[in-house]
């Protein structure tokens, strides 16, 4: 491009010359006007005889003009310096066609400078997803896996298509599908449309969860997803994005941040239900039905069915002082208590630092 725009300059600067030349050419055609013969004052009147008249003198010989100067050149210009420019260009694939290997190395250029871990192939992925570019049952490839805005992130390619796909932290039965318009894809017979948000139609296998979980987040997400990604759901514990063939670091890059704002709005989904199992406590009664339809009560199995009596008894209580049996009245100190430890105190060791020890069963057990 540089190279053009001297040339023009150049051209610019002969026909720019040409022309002064020509015009210089016609002016030396064109001869020079005549000088004006100057005027002498005529004499007074008077009587007296007029004097013949002086000569009048020959008028002067034009000078011939000149010839003019050719001009000399001008210098040309000098170009200034092309500015070299240190902005590295956006990378934007037109075509389909790359050399064999350049998307993996791209892959794992881009993992390295996230700080995120590059793998070939993941077998424990594959079985994550069943929805999306996922539902061909195709292994992810080239895997770039690490943290994004504190979700665990994956970027991989299935069946040929760019996935990206962020962890939730909640699992969910419940599947919401967002689709741009134009993306042409089988729907499932699960999934009824909810409503449009910005260029996405939304899908969900439940209509009312659905248009709860449409907040100010999820709205913000599918505006600020980049053209590239054309179709974006929810799936048990998954967010997942889907983008167009010869998509660019770069569109990973922006498809970060939306993509963790759905994450996070995917927590509002109803949890994952566990059938109908209910928990209660060990002893709360359960109910059944008998041979002849009746109901009863059955008690659950390894609890024990507490029953209360018909009249509480009567517990002791420090409210009120009672007294139970005689007492007599004794002297402090006047009793003959004889000693606590067994046998005479003769029998009793002198060694006192020794603990007296029979090797024989506690008494309660033989009560």
């Amino acid at each position: 491009m540089a190279y053009v725009l001297i040339f023009l300059a150049l051209l610019a600067l002969a026909a720019a010359a040409a022309l002064w030349f020509a015009d210089s050419g016609e002016r030396k055609r064109v001869p020079a006007p005549p000088r004006p013969r100057p005027e002498h004052p005529k004499p007074p009147e008077s009587d007296a005889k007029e004097p013949a008249p002086e000569p009048e003198p020959e008028p002067e010989p034009t000078p011939k003009p000149e010839p003019a100067r050719e001009p000399e050149p001008e210098p040309e210009p000098e170009l200034a310096p092309a500015k070299v420019s240190t902005k590295v260009p956006t990378p934007h694939r037109t075509s389909g066609l790359q050399l064999p290997g350049s998307a993996r190395r791209e892959r794992r250029a881009w993992a390295q400078a996230k700080g995120f871990e590059f793998s070939r192939t993941d077998e424990l992925l594959g079985g994550e997803w069943q929805r999306g570019a996922a539902a061909t049952g195709a292994q992810p490839k080239d895997v770039a896996s690490g943290t994004a805005f504190g979700h665990d992130t994956h970027v991989m390619d299935i069946g040929g298509v760019t996935v990206m796909a962020m962890r939730t932290g909640e699992v969910s039965d419940m599947v919401v599908d967002f689709r741009r318009d134009g993306f042409v894809a089988d729907s499932s017979a699960d999934l009824v449309e909810v409503e449009r948000v910005e260029s996405f139609t939304v899908y969900a296998t439940q209509a009312g969860p659905a248009q709860r979980f449409l907040d100010i987040r999820v709205r913000t997400a599918l505006e600020q997803f980049p053209a590239t990604v054309t179709a974006a759901w929810c799936e048990s514990e998954w967010v997942l994005a889907q983008t167009a063939k010869n998509s660019t670091p770069e569109d990973w890059d922006a498809m970060l941040a939306p993509l963790a704002l759905l994450a996070d709005a995917a927590r509002v989904l109803p949890p994952r239900s566990w059938g109908s199992v209910e928990f209660g406590y060990p002893t709360r009664e359960m109910t059944g039905v008998d041979v002849e339809g009746g109901v009863e009560k059955q008690e659950a199995p390894g609890s024990t069915l507490v029953k209360r009596p018909d009249e509480p008894r009567q517990m002791p209580t420090r409210t009120t002082g009672t007294v139970r049996g005689a007492l007599e009245r004794r002297a402090l100190g006047g009793d003959e208590v004889e000693a606590i430890a067994d046998g005479p105190v003769a029998d009793q060791p002198t060694d006192l630092t020794r603990v007296r020890r029979e090797q024989a069963p506690p008494s309660i057990f033989g009560d």
